[in-house]
């Protein structure tokens, strides 16, 4: 019997001396995740609060397996985070590692602070390695959202190739945003001229609307065409470099739509620090005269880069 009571007892020495050998009082619970996204688009759609709903992996935005999340505030290129359970509070740190331009890392560490009672201590483990787990989960669901581009720039952008590399083009300049009738009218003098010199369209309408001043916008249209046309006052052909690298995209809607999507058409542009070595254009697919409602209007965004 005395064998057993020792037995017993050393049992439970061993046991919580390997809790205070083993178990430290400052837990630290990693978790990371890799992505194929460039750090300040990421930075920008996680600064918004709103976003984090379009993919938390919990039926509640910010709540996951009995835990509470809490986004304390953000500083460049990281998050502070606030862990809560029933009893705990966790402090944790969620930051955005840039690797190369279309490659980043996201880095979320905290620390669990134990206690002085064996117990506790063994206990608040189990709750740091369970913590762990859920870093983990939430970063995959992260992860699977911000890898479309889609879910960034509210549109999917591809890297292509030029294929047409010859254009015809003319350039007028109004003192409002030009209307769909009058960039119809610029279209329709380039077809004339097109036909007047033989040549051929080889792709439908392009548009450009640059704002010059408070009070004054310019538009150029340009129709790529089979071969060089002539320079006059009105006309100026243009050059891409075929086989050139271009950003592409399609969108339907109107005005509005189009210009908050060249802002961040620019904003990709920017954030894979690409470089430009012509103006991004509109590709007009549909008849903007013919169709009077602009939210089924079909525009591809193109933006030459290297």
């Amino acid at each position: 019997m005395k064998k057993i009571l020792i037995g017993l007892i050393l049992s439970i020495t061993f046991l919580l001396a390997a809790v205070y050998l083993f178990i430290p009082h400052q837990i630290k619970i990693e978790a990371a995740v890799s992505l194929n996204a460039a750090v300040p688009g990421v930075f920008r759609t996680l600064a918004k609060d709103t976003n984090w709903k379009k993919w938390w992996p919990g039926e509640m935005p910010f709540a996951y397996n009995e835990e509470s999340y809490f986004i304390r505030g953000n500083i460049f290129n990281a998050f502070d985070i606030g862990i809560y359970t029933n009893k705990d509070t966790i402090n944790s740190r969620m930051e955005l590692v840039f690797v190369k331009a279309d490659t980043m890392t996201i880095l979320w560490n905290a620390e669990q602070v134990t206690s002085n009672n064996p117990f506790k201590r063994f206990i608040r483990y189990r709750h740091a390695k369970e913590t762990a787990k859920n870093m983990n989960t939430i970063l995959q669901s992260m992860k699977a959202f911000l890898q479309k581009k889609e879910n960034i720039y509210g549109f999917d952008i591809k890297e292509t190739l030029v294929k047409d590399s010859v254009l015809i083009s003319t350039r007028r300049t109004f003192d409002h945003y030009p209307n769909a009738q009058e960039v119809d009218a610029m279209i329709q003098s380039l077809k004339r001229y097109i036909v007047q010199n033989n040549g051929i369209e080889n792709n439908l309408p392009m548009l450009n609307v640059l704002k010059v001043d408070s009070f004054h916008y310019e538009a150029m249209t340009a129709i790529p065409v089979d071969k060089e046309l002539p320079k006059t006052s009105e006309f100026a052909p243009k050059y891409l470099l075929k086989g050139g690298y271009i950003l592409e995209a399609q969108i339907q809607g109107g005005p509005y739509t189009i210009e908050n999507s060249l802002k961040e058409f620019e904003n990709y542009r920017s954030d894979y620090k690409l470089a430009s070595p012509a103006i991004p254009y509109q590709l007009l697919v549909t008849d903007r005269v013919k169709e009077a409602d602009t939210t089924k209007w079909i525009t591809r965004l193109y933006y030459p880069v290297f």
